[in-house]
């Protein structure tokens, strides 16, 4: 699982769907039990924020 640091730019990606909505990382959270939380501030304006869970498998990939 990688680990992705504040202001990276990722986008969501799924076994079915991939999302062309591109993502700020605003904050990462480690959890206790194993996992990582992202809020995530897409790059449109007056956006909603985005909380993505990680445990074993990446659901985020990096955007250049």
């Amino acid at each position: 699982m990688p680990d992705y640091n504040r202001a990276e730019k990722v986008r969501i990606i799924e076994s079915e769907n991939n999302s062309e909505e591109i993502y700020i990382i605003k904050d990462v959270k480690k959890v206790r039990k194993g996992g990582v939380l992202y809020l995530l501030k897409p790059l449109e304006d007056d956006s909603v924020l985005r909380i993505c869970y990680e445990n074993n498998e990446s659901l985020l990939e990096r955007v250049s």
